[in-house]
C-alpha cells in the first residue's frame, strides 16, 4: 500500500489552482504503490504526475526522482513541480536548478522539510546510481528499457517501500504493456492501471470521442497511429506473427485440474531466459498454459533443480516434457535431473501454424489456447512476436525476429510435439492416456519422491 502524502491533496490542489477531472482524481486517490496510467496524447498525464509528486515533496527528509528516457523528456513533469513550488506557492528558502541542456534539474525544499527531487536520465546510466528513494516518476515509461526499471530504479525503491508512477502513451506490445496488465489483475494489490484516451480530457476536447478535432485527426492519420497515440490502445504492429492473439480472449485465470494431462515445454538459455511452461490439455484438446518459469543466469543443472523445488498444487503430475531439438547438451543434462525430454524436429512454419489454429475461437466464443494472467512474460512475447526483416526490408515469412521470443518458442515446441504425437491417435490425451507407463512421468515422480496418487504439495 502506498503511503499518503502528509498534506491534504484537495486543499493543496486548490492553492495550486489545479482541478483534477474525475478520472484524474481516481488515479490520485489510488492506494496502490505502482500506478500505470496508459494515456492518449494531451490527456494530461504529466500534469497529473507533477501535481501528485508536488504533494509528496512536503514529506520531511524524503527523496524523489523523475526518470526520463532523456533529460528533455523528464523535464515535463519537473516543470509542473517547479512551477508549483516556486511560482504558485512561493515557498521561501527553496533551492533549485533548471538547466535541461546540462541535465541539472533539482529542487530541495527548505528545512525542516529538506526533501529533494531530481531529474535523472536513462541514457546516462551513471545518473541512475544513488541512495534509496521514496518515490519515482518513470516519465514516458513505454520508451524506457525494462532493464532501467528492473536493474536501477526498482531496487532503489525497495528500502523505503517507495511508490512509482508510470505515465505514458503506449508503444506497441513491450514491457510497459506487461506492467499495465499487472494493474488489471485484482490479486496484484500493489499495481493499479487505467486506459485513458485523449478525448477524456474534456477541457480540451469538450465533444469527447466525437469532438471535431478528434474526428479530424482520425481522418488524417493511420488507424494504427490513432489507436496507439489517441485511443491509448496497445495495437498490433506490422509483421505480427500471431495476429489472432487477443488479451481479452486468450488470457484468463486457469485453475489446475489434476484429471487433465499436464506437460512441460522448454526453451533453453543462459543469458536469454530458460523457459518452462506448464501446459494442460483437456479431453477436448483445448490447451491451457497455467504457469511459466522464465529465469536467466543459471546453469542448466541449476534450472533443473530450481524447477523441482517449486511449490505445486495438489495432484500435480507431469506426463511428458518437450524441448528445443537444437539443445542436445541441455537435454542430456536435464535427463539426469528431470527425466526424458522429447525433442522432435518440426519445421518452424508448421509449428507456428499449429499455434495459430489453437488461437482460433470456437463457435461458443472460447479459444483453443488459454494463458493464465500470471504468465506475464509469455503474454507480452506472444503480442510482440513478429517476422524478421529480410534484406529487401520486407518481412520474412520463414523466420521470426530473434528478440524476447523464448516463451513463444517453448509453446511452439509443445505444439510441434502435439502434431507428431497426434498422428494416428484420436487426441493428444490418448497418447498419454496411461501416465503410469510413460518414462517421463515415472522418472519425474521418482525424483520428487512421491507416488503418482500423492496429494502432497511440494
Amino acid at each position: 500500500m502506498r503511503r499518503a502524502p502528509i498534506v491534504e491533496r484537495s486543499k493543496l490542489f486548490e492553492q495550486l489552482e489545479y482541478s483534477p477531472r474525475p478520472e484524474q482524481w481516481t488515479m490520485h486517490m489510488s492506494e496502490s504503490r505502482f500506478l500505470v496510467p496508459c494515456c492518449g496524447r494531451r490527456f494530461g498525464k504529466s500534469l497529473w504526475a507533477g501535481n501528485e509528486l508536488t504533494a509528496y515533496l512536503f514529506t520531511p527528509d524524503t527523496r524523489y526522482w523523475i526518470v526520463g528516457p532523456t533529460y528533455r523528456l523528464g523535464e515535463k513533469e519537473f516543470r509542473v513541480v517547479l512551477n508549483n513550488i516556486v511560482h504558485k506557492l512561493r515557498i521561501p528558502g527553496v533551492k533549485f536548478s533548471n538547466n535541461v541542456k546540462q541535465g541539472d534539474m533539482r529542487i530541495q525544499m527548505p528545512r525542516p522539510i529538506n526533501s529533494i527531487l531530481e531529474v535523472v536520465s536513462a541514457d546516462r546510466p551513471d545518473s541512475l546510481v544513488g541512495e534509496g528513494l521514496d518515490g519515482v516518476v518513470m516519465s514516458e515509461s513505454a520508451l524506457h528499457r525494462h532493464t532501467t526499471w528492473e536493474m536501477f530504479v526498482e531496487p532503489a525503491l525497495s528500502d523505503e517501500r517507495g511508490f512509482a508512477l508510470f505515465p505514458s502513451t503506449p508503444r506497441g506490445f513491450n514491457w510497459y504493456q506487461g506492467l499495465w496488465q499487472l494493474g488489471q489483475m485484482p490479486e496484484m494489490k500493489d499495481y493499479d492501471s487505467w486506459q485513458m484516451p485523449t478525448w477524456m480530457n474534456v477541457n480540451k476536447y469538450p465533444g469527447g470521442r466525437f469532438d471535431p478535432e478528434i474526428i479530424r485527426i482520425e481522418a488524417t492519420v493511420s488507424k494504427a497511429h490513432f489507436l496507439q497515440e489517441y485511443s491509448a490502445e496497445f495495437t498490433a504492429f506490422e509483421g505480427k506473427i500471431y495476429t489472432d492473439f487477443n488479451f481479452k480472449h486468450h488470457v484468463r485465470p486457469i485453475e489446475y485440474n489434476p484429471a487433465w494431462r499436464n506437460f512441460w515445454a522448454m526453451d533453453f538459455g543462459y543469458v536469454d531466459p530458460f523457459v518452462v511452461l506448464d501446459i494442460m490439455v483437456d479431453p477436448s484438446d483445448n490447451v491451457y498454459v497455467w504457469r511459466e518459469y522464465q529465469i536467466s543466469g543459471l546453469s542448466t543443472y541449476e534450472h533443473g533443480h530450481a524447477i523441482l523445488r517449486r511449490k505445486n498444487p495438489q495432484g500435480f503430475h507431469v506426463d511428458a516434457m518437450f524441448g528445443d531439438p537444437r539443445g542436445a547438451d541441455e537435454i542430456a543434462t536435464l535427463r539426469n535431473v528431470l527425466g526424458n525430454i522429447e525433442a522432435t524436429p518440426v519445421g518452424w512454419v508448421l509449428g507456428v501454424e499449429a499455434v495459430r489454429r489453437a488461437l482460433k475461437l470456437h463457435p461458443d466464443g472460447k479459444a483453443g489456447l488459454t494463458i493464465d494472467p500470471s504468465c506475464v512474460n509469455l503474454t507480452r512475447q506472444m503480442d510482440q512476436l513478429r517476422y524478421a526483416e529480410g534484406r529487401d526490408g520486407r518481412n520474412s515469412t520463414e523466420k521470426q525476429h530473434d528478440y524476447d521470443d523464448h516463451g513463444p518458442d517453448a509453446l511452439r515446441y509443445f505444439f510441434s510435439e502435439y502434431m507428431v504425437l497426434r498422428s494416428g491417435y484420436g487426441s493428444l490425451a490418448d497418447v498419454y492416456r496411461d501416465r503410469h507407463k510413460t518414462e517421463a512421468a515415472t522418472f519425474f515422480q521418482n525424483r520428487m519422491n512421491i507416488t503418482l496418487d500423492s496429494r502432497i504439495e511440494y
